[in-house]
């Protein structure tokens, strides 16, 4: 693989001393903060990456978006960078695919007035890079690359590294179906998921990471929950309310609208916290439901050494955010 790597330096260029003798009066002004704002600008770099000395793909010729997609992430991989779906060109007159693109996962730059308010930030990686490939399709279902930017604004990932990219990590029916059931008969799938390591050589050879297994195995028990229950439990749940005013309830919805996680408490529940809150225990060993779905209860003892009720919940996944959203309600 031939690349290239140049740096240039963003300097500002200033046209006469006298200009650079009136800011640097300004600097010197007892204004610290302007000076270190102003190294540090003159200090960025801008990161120019080639991905080759030559056009390996253009030309090459694919019949299907699949086959697109692999043959560009497979090039993707070898060169060390990460890529998504782009652009797709319909044709007016009949309807079908015209021009396609793929783009480095480091394109372009999130739109932050569309995205829903978090608790927590997610890092910012893309760079606005401008690296893409692009085919153009014939009626005839044939797909050949027309252009290929291979212009990089950030560094390529290492190749021990480069099995963590985002487009290079699936995890697949068998494994997904394995975890499943080893989950299913009790088994924990940290335990699984170093088993499967050793098996496989390590984590570079088994193809996804923690986190993927945790999503696939979310959203298989997401395809599971029926919309007609989730929507009678909270409408059960409206109608209490209705009724009882110290009934509360909670529910939360993932990005696609499922429910995920559910919580609540009545009257007597409440009461008893209050009373004998001073003991509390929490415990999400239990879940022989339908749904598979973590069972949370926060329970005490009264006076007469029974066990009491404070509040029920039930959670999609052992995540820390969900056991925050949990714990709101008696902090």
């Amino acid at each position: 693989m031939a690349s290239s790597v140049s740096t240039l330096s963003s300097v500002h260029d200033f046209t006469s001393k006298s200009s650079i003798d009136s800011i640097l009066a300004e600097i010197n002004a007892d204004n610290s903060s302007i000076l270190s704002a102003l190294m540090k600008e003159l200090s960025k770099e801008v990161v120019v990456v080639e991905e080759a000395s030559a056009l390996e793909l253009m030309l090459k010729e694919v019949r299907s978006d699949d086959e697109a997609y692999e043959m560009y992430n497979d090039y993707a991989f070898r060169k060390g960078f990460s890529i998504r779906k782009g652009l797709i060109r319909t044709s007016r007159r009949i309807g079908l695919w015209i021009m396609r693109r793929f783009l480095c996962s480091n394109s372009g730059f999130k739109d932050v007035k569309t995205e829903t308010l978090r608790k927590y930030e997610r890092s910012e990686l893309r760079t606005g890079c401008t690296a893409f490939i692009q085919f153009s399709i014939t009626n005839d279902g044939v797909w050949t690359v027309v252009r290929h930017n291979m212009t990089h604004n950030h560094h390529m990932i290492p190749a021990d590294k480069r099995y963590l990219l985002r487009s290079q990590r699936d995890i697949t029916g068998e494994q997904l179906k394995y975890l499943s059931a080893m989950k299913a008969s009790g088994c924990r799938v940290s335990d699984l998921l170093r088993a499967m390591r050793k098996e496989v050589g390590g984590s570079p050879n088994l193809g996804f990471i923690t986190a993927d297994a945790y999503n696939a195995l979310a959203a298989e028990k997401a395809m599971k929950l029926d919309g007609k229950d989730c929507n009678q439990l909270i409408r059960y749940f409206a109608q209490r309310q209705s009724y009882e005013s110290d009934f509360y309830y909670d529910f939360e919805l993932d990005e696609h609208g499922h429910l995920i996680s559910f919580f609540w408490r009545d009257g007597r529940m409440k009461r008893d916290y209050e009373y004998f809150g001073d003991l509390l225990v929490f415990d999400t060993t239990y879940r022989t439901n339908r749904y598979d779905i973590i069972c949370a209860p926060f329970v005490g003892m009264n006076h007469h050494c029974n066990n009491v009720v404070f509040g029920l919940g039930f959670l999609g996944n052992e995540r820390i955010p969900s056991f925050i959203w949990l714990f709101e309600y008696f902090s």
